[in-house]
């Protein structure tokens, strides 16, 4: 098995338009989900995010750890003196010299260092909101997960859907072109009239219309798969044909819990609250001191050797007027905070919706699959008796179309029914925010 999918994989990756053209080497479901993982541009750009929000985390936690800077400076300088206002008479008496180039050097080299011993919040509401950042990132990663994979599935069954309407439509072509030939034949034997033949040859033209574009419908449909897979438009696979399958699923009351919790996008706006929460914490420490230690060791001199110095102190500094901005801030991320939360329930009553929605879409879509098959089982009946009623001289050409329009068109309900039932089991299982096994 794993041979097999290793193989599978080669041909994807160095020979796709060898797997688009071996309609035997079928892709199910799971390989489909798994490329598109692998290639969509959506996904790669949301993966990026995340990775940029690990980036900002580190940022934040650096503001626990101390800063160390070094420098170093070689300069030339004159001598000339210049005075500033404050300096006195004698001051330029006894500085001032003249003007002149002479010049000496002046060298400098040493480390700086500071560190924040505490500042009430504000580095922990900064790295809390980092941390938030990040988990919704990492959330909202999963939705589009989510959402490439519906689109895949929606995909996938449009492909299947459109092969079979053009097994069915190719069909009716057959059936017409057979029902061409009989008719001519009862014509040259005088038994039915020229309008028959002709009305008999629109059918069959219709049926080839209707092949014609059943054709290109699946063509686009391929299309549709290769772009929702994030390949190139000739790559497309050719899907494993599991129009037919059904799967178990829960009752709608676990269902709706399950989207409450599983939701990636429900996530991300809980964190997206915190994050509010963690601005509010960062602006309340304005209120507060901020108390740092700093220290430097250099050496400097004219000339060589350079002479030594070092510093340590503490500072504390408090911000006791500034205009009202502190408090104008706090109260902006309160009201951010009640957006937020408001934001949050609307979402959990939209999901409620959707799960409920797609929920009622499945059942109506189960019930439909049994009546689309009884109805193609009483129209191919239906044919079958018309084609005897026109052999035998009973029917008419009339009955006899009509019989074969009907039987096709049921045969056609019965794929749209299916469709329909897998596109409603894919945006459930997008719905609860369920991942694909």
């Amino acid at each position: 098995m794993i041979r097999r999918l290793s193989a599978l994989f080669l041909l994807l990756a160095f020979a796709p338009p060898l797997l688009a053209a071996d309609t035997a080497q079928a892709v199910s479901l799971a390989d489909c989900l798994k490329i598109a993982r692998e290639h969509h541009p959506d996904l790669a750009s949301s993966a990026a995010l995340v990775r940029a929000a690990q980036a900002r985390l580190k940022e934040s936690h650096a503001l626990f750890l101390p800063r160390v800077d070094f420098g170093a400076s070689y300069i030339r300088q004159s001598y000339n003196f210049a005075a500033t206002p404050g300096t006195t008479p004698r001051q330029v008496s006894l500085f001032s010299s003249g003007e002149s180039f002479t010049n000496a050097p002046y060298y400098y080299g040493g480390l700086g260092a500071s560190e924040t011993l505490y500042d009430f919040g504000r580095t922990r509401g900064t790295v809390r909101r980092s941390e938030a950042e990040l988990e919704a990132s990492r959330r909202d990663l999963r939705r589009m997960q989510d959402i490439v994979d519906l689109n895949v599935r929606t995909a996938y069954f449009g492909v299947l859907a459109a092969k079979e309407l053009v097994r069915i439509r190719s069909e009716a072509v057959d059936n017409q072109t057979k029902h061409l030939e009989q008719v001519r034949a009862f014509y040259q034997v005088g038994r039915r009239p020229k309008i028959d033949v002709t009305k008999q040859e629109v059918a069959l033209a219709n049926a080839q219309v209707d092949l014609r574009q059943a054709r290109e419908d699946l063509d686009v449909s391929k299309a549709a798969l290769a772009t929702a897979m994030g390949l190139p438009l000739e790559q497309a696979p050719e899907p494993l044909n599991i129009l037919k399958e059904q799967q178990e699923h829960e009752d709608l009351e676990h269902l709706l819990a399950d989207a409450e919790k599983n939701r990636p996008d429900v996530g991300s706006l809980r964190e997206q609250v915190a994050a509010v929460q963690a601005d509010m914490i960062v602006a309340r420490s304005n209120f507060r001191p901020n108390l740092s230690l700093s220290g430097f060791f250099n050496y400097r001199n004219l000339k060589f050797p350079l002479v030594y110095n070092w510093s340590i102190g503490e500072l504390v500094a408090q911000n006791f007027f500034a205009g009202g901005a502190d408090r104008a801030r706090l109260a902006e991320l309160g009201a951010q905070s009640d957006a937020a939360k408001a934001n949050l329930t609307s979402l959990l009553q939209r999901v409620r919706q959707e799960v409920f929605t797609a929920f009622a879409d499945l059942q109506v879509a189960q019930d439909k699959i049994g009546l689309a098959i009884k109805a193609e089982d009483e129209a191919k009946e239906n044919l079958a008796l018309a084609e005897g009623r026109y052999q035998a001289g009973y029917g008419n050409i009339i009955e006899l179309t009509d019989a074969q329009l009907l039987s096709t068109a049921s045969q056609a309900q019965v794929i749209t029914a299916r469709y329909d039932y897998q596109i409603a089991a894919a945006r459930l299982a997008a719905a609860v925010g369920k991942q694909p096994q």
